[in-house]
């Protein structure tokens, strides 16, 4: 009866460790991985000072907290309330913005006044990640300065698993010199019908812009990110990205940004001095409008300069493999995988859709509350535990089998085993199994 209790024991911490990792892709590594690794770690808030908000008050007291690089916070978002008025903070540090499930933050305004418009504008951040946020906007009006996210000189940043939705200017875009930038696991999307206003666009539903302006020659050298495991959903009829300048790796991504009632002007735009790497990508369940000037491909890309850029295509479905560079480029191609510091593992095309639009694992704020902090490795971080957050028990991290002597054993053998399970929380526990 012992040894059946020590072997029913252990299959039912090992199925408690699985379950408690169930909601995570096997294609996600859960880290920042690519540009925003690179130069320094991004880690974050190492999930300092954790604290829990439930309104925009409370949100705004937070980043206060943060801003200047004062003081590392980790804020998680609790329920779905009202944001206002964009929240700008300058010169955030080491902060960790998590979005508990369920949670959203909501802005439906529209006016001609950019500041009440958007949530996030992250000018001078630093060492930051936003996950499992979702961000619900009040639809493409083409109003410049207030996109759901904006980067404005921001370095080594990680959004990661985000559901972002209808932006007023734009989804999520990156300017000024901003760098070392990873987005990860993210759902784009426009649902809203889009405002028109006299004078400007009346579909304005941009997605990414990457670089304000070509005339921006400091950018150069700078805007350099990694777009991984992404999905452009229904309604963004352009830029998932447009690039200017910077060197863009994107991989394993999926757009369907596209239908036949709705068709998309482009998927990626390659704009002025822009260095792109695509990879194992699906662009087979988009429609994009007939008739186009400047298209490449299959009419799913979009040629905006037609000297400066270079573009590498491998391994995607709906796209052939292709290089091109521009006639006024001299440069070697971008290929991520040559600066030996540069980590991703990537996947086959064929098995994108299936594993981006999961709905338990793929993209989007698809995170439970024990996948929110990073795996514990001594490079990202440790879980923190903090009030008003379920935390798991402890679960098994690893299991040990050892002789009565003391010796190693590769498993079990006959006679006496000595069986260590080492737990997430650091303790271990041994038992003595006879088999």
């Amino acid at each position: 009866m012992k040894t059946f209790n020590h072997f029913f024991a252990l299959i039912l911490l090992l199925s408690i460790s699985a379950a408690a990792h169930a909601q995570l892709s096997a294609y996600d590594e859960n880290a920042p991985v690519g540009w925003a690794s690179i130069g320094r770690p991004c880690t974050g808030s190492n999930n300092e000072n954790p604290v829990t908000v439930t309104s925009e008050e409370e949100l705004r007291a937070a980043m206060q907290k943060c801003k200047g690089g004062k003081t590392s916070m980790t804020i998680y978002i609790s329920g779905q309330f009202e944001v206002k008025e964009k929240l700008r903070y300058d010169k955030m540090q080491n902060c960790t913005i998590y979005g508990l499930p369920g949670s959203a933050l909501i802005n439906r305004s529209h006016n001609d006044n950019a500041d009440y418009a958007g949530f996030f504008f992250c000018q001078n951040w630093e060492n930051c990640i936003i996950r499992n946020v979702t961000l619900l906007g009040a639809g493409a009006y083409d109003i410049s300065a207030c996109d759901n996210i904006q980067l404005v000189e921001s370095k080594n940043i990680w959004i990661d698993h985000c559901d972002i939705q209808d932006g007023v200017d734009g989804n999520l875009d990156a300017k000024t010199k901003s760098d070392n930038l990873t987005i990860s696991w993210c759902k784009f999307a426009y649902y809203i019908k889009p405002w028109a206003k006299a004078g400007e666009s009346d579909d304005h539903r941009c997605s990414s812009m990457w670089g304000s302006s070509d005339n921006r020659g400091d950018d150069e050298g700078y805007l350099n990110a990694t777009f991984v495991n992404c999905w452009w959903h229904h309604g963004c009829g352009q830029r998932c990205p447009r690039i200017r300048f910077g060197k863009v790796h994107i991989a394993n991504c999926l757009w369907e940004n596209g239908t036949a009632d709705d068709p998309a002007q482009y998927c990626i735009g390659i704009g002025h001095s822009s260095k792109l790497y695509v990879e194992n990508g699906d662009f087979s369940h988009t429609v994009i409008k007939s008739g186009q000037d400047k298209m490449r491909g299959h009419n799913k890309y979009y040629l905006q300069d037609n000297k400066l850029y270079h573009l590498t295509i491998k391994g995607c479905i709906g796209e052939d493999d292709a290089q091109e560079k521009g006639a006024g480029y001299t440069g070697d191609f971008y290929n991520p995988y040559s600066d030996e510091n540069y980590k991703l593992k990537v996947y086959p095309a064929a098995q994108v859709k299936d594993v981006v639009t999961n709905p338990e694992t793929g993209a989007g704020a698809t995170l439970d509350q024990d996948l929110l902090t990073t795996r514990g490795n001594d490079h990202y971080g440790e879980g923190t535990r903090i009030q008003g957050v379920s935390q798991q028990a402890p679960q098994v991290a690893r299991i040990a089998y050892y002789s009565p002597s003391g010796a190693r054993r590769q498993q079990p053998q006959r006679g006496l085993n000595i069986i260590s399970y080492e737990m997430t929380d650091g303790s271990v526990v041994s038992h003595k199994v006879y088999r």
